[in-house]
């Protein structure tokens, strides 16, 4: 018989910005729980390209203290106080963890199976997705908050020299993450009739 996952289980994982900066785990649980996500993630031919970097406590601020940084000198003046607002929301957070793509893993790839090398950075985005998800999921499993943030363009110059990421990793998402203060506002929803296609 099939065992659907929970719905309330489901319905949990929400992009959560109130965050605080607690979490009901150590760190080791966290990482280990991070850790296991990133090796069980399915990937195109195996691949396992997906990288993760985990920012806690100074290393944390100092990452959203670069956001800003960089943000604030090309965002327009009156963008300013909502969007140092919403950085600020991220800083409070307890952790933050970047995704990455190995552009060498990709390289590699690419050689082995020439074939099908027009597709294989779609499918490597799909499968760090489905790591983001699998994180996401665990995360609020245990009642950690958190969001999915697309700062790149702005930080990935700097990441190498400040973080020392290497420069093969390309960044493709940061999840800050920790209590949740504030419950996300309902959901709406489309027709799932106009969504779903069943054929028989």
């Amino acid at each position: 018989m099939l065992h659907c996952i929970e719905q309330d289980s489901l319905e949990r994982r929400r992009s959560v910005y109130g965050l605080g900066n607690t979490i009901a785990v150590s760190d080791s649980c966290f990482l280990d729980t991070v850790t296991s996500c990133l090796k069980h993630c399915p990937t195109a031919f195996n691949v396992q390209s997906a990288r993760l970097a985990v920012l806690f406590g100074k290393e944390h601020h100092c990452f959203w203290d670069l956001v800003w940084q960089n943000m604030k000198a090309v965002i327009p003046a009156d963008k300013v106080p909502a969007s140092q607002t919403r950085i600020d929301g991220f800083k409070r957070a307890y952790a933050t963890i970047l995704f990455f793509e190995d552009t060498k893993a990709l390289a590699d790839l690419k050689k082995q199976f020439p074939l099908y090398k027009k597709n294989m950075p779609t499918w490597m985005q799909q499968g760090n997705g489905i790591l983001q998800y699998m994180i996401w999921q665990t995360l609020a499993e245990n009642e950690i908050g958190a969001s999915l943030q697309h700062y790149n363009e702005l930080i990935e110059k700097d990441m190498p020299k400040i973080f020392g990421i290497p420069k093969h990793w390309k960044m493709v998402a940061q999840m800050p993450c920790g209590s949740i203060e504030k419950e996300p506002a309902p959901k709406t929803f489309l027709p799932i009739e106009d969504r779903l296609l069943v054929l028989k």
